[in-house]
């Protein structure tokens, strides 16, 4: 049970939410803004309350050293680049939790299979779900704690769209951690079992669909 409540308090402490190197500018737009714009101003206006708990100008951060205490050109570009290379592995573990959700879709497909069930199939399942876990908090905090950006666009575009999806596969892995804590020991596990699977596939295809936001710009 303290499992589960750790990675929901985690999970839901990811307000954010991934894709390859060939279209990581359309998502890097979005992490700078449009600089020409911004000379005025060197943070945002808007801003997510973890970037400026931690990057504000009274920013933890700038507390305690990791980030300097005075606000310049100079140290904003370097803060940019710690924001560009944090969004690059949010890229990569992003499409390698993917791949975790493909195949725990396999493994859970076979496991609910009449005759199939085996501790051994039990088992990897099970670890495939602590590493889909492990690889979704971490995609969302490289995000979630980033420097903000120059400035926050407000126009709806892809970069929008994807951020929206990802409160649903937000809610879908917490509905799916809840329900798979519910299952042994329930009166009737066929139906949480039932359940379950729909919130897994809901997540897998809101996760897939931000994914391809980012792929496929509009």
């Amino acid at each position: 049970m303290f499992k589960y409540f750790f990675c929901t308090i985690l999970l839901v402490c990811s307000m954010v939410s991934h894709a390859q190197n060939t279209v990581a500018d359309s998502l890097l737009l979005d992490l700078t803004g449009d600089e020409s714009s911004a000379t005025e101003s060197l943070l945002p206006d808007r801003m997510l309350i973890t970037q400026r708990m931690l990057w504000g100008e009274h920013g933890l951060y700038r507390r305690v050293g990791i980030a300097p205490k005075v606000l310049t050109t100079e140290t904003r570009e370097h803060e940019l680049k710690i924001r560009r290379t944090m969004f690059r592995i949010h890229q990569a573990v992003g499409l390698a939790t993917a791949a975790g959700m493909l195949a725990q879709g396999i493994v859970g497909s076979r496991l609910y299979k009449p005759g199939n069930y085996t501790d051994k199939l039990k088992n990897t399942h099970e670890g495939i779900a602590t590493g889909i876990n492990i690889g979704y908090i971490t995609t969302a905090l490289m995000s979630f704690t980033a420097p903000p950006p120059l400035v926050n666009r407000k126009k709806f575009d892809n970069i929008k769209l994807h951020k929206i999806l990802s409160y649903v596969h937000l809610s879908g892995m917490i509905a799916t951690n809840v329900l798979s804590q519910q299952i042994d020991g329930n009166s009737n596990p066929a139906n949480i079992k039932k359940w379950h699977r729909a919130a897994a596939f809901t997540t897998f295809g809101a996760y897939t669909a931000a994914i391809a936001t980012i792929k496929f710009e509009f």
